[in-house]
């Protein structure tokens, strides 16, 4: 019996771990750690530690203006999570 109710403790723990994978909720997985070189592909948009585009959005998922790109201060809140100039917790948006 204690062993089920262990194994059942680990599934549960595996799951959790596995539905907060992704930030955006949308099944994709996005990385904290984005590192972010801005205007790589143009005004505002920027290039990943991987060379894909990305672009700074806040958390209602509007972008950061252009002209402010290369003033957010990434992992100024935390991993993964930048601010802007106007104090705004914002995130990279890998496109």
């Amino acid at each position: 019996m204690r062993y089920a109710i262990g194994l059942f403790a680990a599934l549960f723990a595996t799951a959790a771990v596995a539905q907060h994978s992704d930030y955006g909720g949308t099944g994709e997985y996005e990385d904290p750690y984005v590192d972010v070189e801005p205007d790589a592909y143009g005004l505002g948009v920027g290039a990943d530690q991987y060379g894909r585009p990305a672009e700074w959005e806040t958390r209602d998922g509007q972008p950061v203006d252009p002209s402010f790109q290369d003033d957010v201060q990434p992992d100024a809140y935390g991993p993964g999570v930048g601010m802007d100039p106007f104090g705004r917790p914002v995130r990279a948006d890998q496109r």
